[in-house]
């Protein structure tokens, strides 16, 4: 009797818990999603880069999911950031982009705020689709497009989102953060050269005071012409002055969450982190730089997320896109699904009494592999390495390991797995698959969100022979 009392008793008291989201119809969680300008992936310590410029993301990363293989829409921020907060592909949404037809799109501050959210966005950059369904929307870098040079741009926006976070606690509330820190490498920030200088103590090449002044002329011009003519040895600098603007993104980054954790906001926050785009640092294959085409230091992106108690941690290895963010958020928070996204939910529910007394618990299921399609349609890349604008759209198709890039009459194919700098070309010896790959990249790109289906049997046996596909 006495422990059938105790039992009663026990689940009484775990039934008072604070429920949260939808496992237990109470509070909804807070979302927080950060966005980090042209941080590649390999750009962090968790995916790679030693030694770790890190340690604040990297910390989240242990305690969230790691997906190891997300994979950007585009090239640059317009198009990409415009996907990421809508889950449409550029052809869709048509920033950055010729949309391929009138489509209907819902953003995720309008999903968020239909569902009784405050929302607010503190970015460094501003066009009308980014600021639909925000309560509050302030651009913190002003008229400089890039962040203030003399300051720390990713300082002032984090802040900013900090305080408005903690502001009201009256309902829940969806934060977007978009800082131009890293993308802004060049600019010369003295932090950035003070690590660089560092780790590079005896560099006294032309890069040692490199800083891009003048942007009353556009700046990815005189970044590419710089990098391009840059040597070996200029380009360990190179690399250790965007480490620097990394290791100033995730200072800042520990310090929102330690700012969420006095608060007592950390454990109701799903946090989200990922990058528009990489950067190129390959003169000698005219890779600099970003914007232009659709190789895969550009499109490899990280991508966390985070909800402690609520989010099983791990690190996923299933090829996914940023598209997957939007329903991957709506999907945690407990909101109805939105049938305008494109993408998937990368995380599921898990049942049992836990999860309906505590509040739900999620983890990453094993999901069937899908294609995954890029998109430039502003630039191209000249055989200089030079920048102009486009023509025509260039598209970038991933099916597991291996990528197929369409510029035109011209065709790449690059596997991964063996290649991941995709220095070797193999279209050349495959012309067959490459005429099916070409097919199936059309095929998705004007039939929006009606064929993302896996290749047909010939196509998958054929690179399967090659060794792309399991």
């Amino acid at each position: 009797m006495m422990k059938l009392l105790l039992l009663y008793f026990s689940a009484v008291a775990v039934a008072a818990l604070p429920l949260v989201g939808c496992g237990g119809g109470g509070a909804k969680p807070n979302v927080v999603l950060i966005v980090v300008d042209s941080l590649r992936a390999d750009g962090l310590g968790c995916y790679g880069d030693e030694p770790c410029p890190s340690p604040a993301i990297d910390r989240l990363a242990e305690e969230g999911v790691r997906f190891e293989r997300a994979v950007a829409p585009a090239s640059w921020n317009l198009p990409s950031v415009s996907s990421l907060i809508t889950s449409a592909p550029p052809w869709v949404h048509g920033q950055g982009a010729p949309a391929s037809g009138a489509s209907e799109i819902a953003t995720l501050a309008e999903t968020f705020a239909a569902a009784g959210y405050r929302t607010g966005a503190f970015t460094e950059m501003t066009w009308p689709l980014l600021q639909r369904g925000f309560e509050t929307f302030q651009n913190t870098a002003f008229k400089d497009t890039f962040g203030d040079p003399d300051a720390n741009s990713a300082t002032r926006t984090l802040e900013a989102a900090l305080e408005w976070a903690r502001e009201d606690d009256s309902k829940p509330f969806f934060l977007l953060v978009h800082t131009y820190e890293v993308h802004s490498y060049f600019l010369g920030k003295p932090r950035h050269h003070e690590l660089a200088r560092a780790e590079r103590p005896a560099y006294e090449g032309p890069f040692r005071e490199w800083a891009i002044r003048d942007l009353s002329q556009p700046a990815g011009p005189q970044v590419i012409e710089a990098l391009l003519q840059a040597n070996e040895d200029d380009l360990a600098y190179v690399r250790s002055l965007y480490r620097g603007a990394v290791a100033e993104v995730d200072a800042e980054v520990g310090r929102f969450v330690e700012g969420l954790q006095q608060s007592g906001l950390d454990d109701r926050t799903i946090l989200t982190l990922t990058s528009s785009n990489g950067e190129g640092f390959r003169p000698d294959l005219k890779r600099v730089h970003h914007g232009g085409r659709l190789h895969h230091d550009l499109l490899h992106v990280p991508l966390i997320v985070r909800w402690p108690g609520h989010l099983e941690p791990g690190v996923n290895s299933l090829l996914v896109a940023t598209l997957d963010v939007a329903p991957t958020l709506v999907e945690l928070a407990g909101l109805p699904e939105q049938p305008l996204f494109a993408g998937r939910a990368l995380v599921a529910p898990d049942g049992g009494l836990l999860s309906s007394l505590r509040g739900p618990r999620f983890h990453a299921p094993k999901l069937a592999k899908e294609p995954i399609v890029a998109q430039e349609a502003a630039f191209r890349i000249l055989p200089s390495g030079e920048r102009e604008a486009a023509a025509e759209p260039q598209y970038a198709l991933y099916l597991d390991w291996v990528t197929f890039i369409e510029s035109g009459d011209q065709a790449e194919l690059y596997d991964l797995k063996d290649d991941p700098e995709q220095e070797i070309d193999r279209s050349g010896e495959h012309v067959k698959g490459v005429e099916g790959l070409r097919k199936q990249v059309h095929r998705i790109a004007e039939s929006p969100g009606a064929d993302t289906a896996s290749p047909d049997a010939e196509q998958l046996e054929q690179l399967r022979s090659l060794g792309y596909v399991q």
